[in-house]
């Protein structure tokens, strides 16, 4: 679950910070290029997962009934962002069998990809009758809770799931969620440093910790949090992007521009990227009354909600 730190409504209202989630395209609707950059594989690697959706398309034309093949069909749609495709497989997989608990998982991580978490819940309900201890069900059920403002019953949920897994950092991650939203920030942060015990190289950890200390006023703690993410992962965008605004509250707008530019190019689809070079775009505008920056400012807004699909 990761964090970005964003500005919203640049145009209407240019100070105004908030976070948001990510944003999920269908595959189809990028570039192979962009695709590639977006989920994290080479054009090539892509060109193998098409290669095996095609092997898999005609097994489960030469045997319908094959459960296995849809679900394989289903991971291969889903790593291609393929969401519909992939919820087509894995609903064919829960009806060839019941009873099969990861399709139903990952069946109900792509229905809230899809922001379907009415669907979403109903999957994973279903497969705690099965299994009731069963972690990933818990700690996904927790994130659909979480997702539609439902804070207690998500607390409930991640709890259980750490009754069954003390060790998943994920778990962690989303409790900071939940407390971020209670506005109880120091719980947060304590989830936070817990996960990054358990995975000192879990980089949304540190993301999430630097978007906290951000919201803390501790913008030094926070850039520590970002070069850490950097550090593990020197293509995070959202590290760098998150690392933008830090330099905007200090005023260093060229280097927030510097750094929302790399954003930028390693990930050119990240919504809030352009707009947080926007909101750099449009502070160092102000500051030198500079109306060339400010027209690169909208630009960079009018990227943003092309990418969100707003109107």
């Amino acid at each position: 679950m990761k964090k970005y730190l964003s500005i919203t409504c640049l145009a209407l209202t240019i100070a105004c910070i908030t976070f948001t989630t990510g944003y999920a395209h269908e595959g189809t609707e990028l570039s192979t290029k962009d695709l590639a950059s977006q989920i994290g594989k080479t054009e090539t690697e892509l060109k193998e997962i098409d290669k095996k959706i095609i092997a898999y398309n005609e097994t489960v034309k030469s045997n319908p009934d094959d459960a296995d093949a849809h679900f394989n069909l289903g991971k291969l749609y889903e790593q291609k962002m393929k969401f519909n495709d992939a919820i087509s497989e894995y609903q064919k997989t829960v009806q060839l069998k019941p009873n099969f608990i990861k399709a139903r998982v990952n069946l109900s991580l792509v229905y809230t990809e899809r922001n379907m978490y009415e669907e979403s819940v109903g999957e994973l309900i279903q497969a705690l009758k099965i299994d009731p201890e069963n972690v990933d069900a818990h700690k996904y059920l927790g994130r659909s809770y979480y997702k539609t403002g439902l804070l207690n019953e998500a607390l409930e949920e991640f709890n259980k799931a750490l009754e069954f897994e003390k060790k998943d950092p994920e778990i962690h991650c989303y409790l900071e969620s939940v407390y971020f939203s209670m506005g109880r920030l120091d719980d947060a942060v304590a989830e936070l440093k817990k996960a990054i015990e358990i995975d000192p190289q879990f980089k949304t950890a540190h993301l999430n910790l630097g978007f906290v200390y951000y919201e803390q006023g501790k913008l030094d703690m926070a850039m520590e949090e970002y070069e850490l993410a950097i550090g593990i992962d020197p293509k995070f965008a959202d590290a760098y992007s998150n690392m933008g605004l830090v330099y905007c509250e200090k005023e260093m707008f060229d280097d927030a521009i510097t750094i929302l530019k790399k954003a930028i190019e390693i990930n050119p689809t990240l919504p809030d990227a352009h707009n947080n070079l926007g909101f750099a775009y449009w502070k160092k505008g102000l500051k030198d009354e500079n109306k060339e920056l400010k027209d690169k400012a909208m630009r960079e807004v009018t990227i943003y909600k092309g990418l969100i699909g707003a109107q």
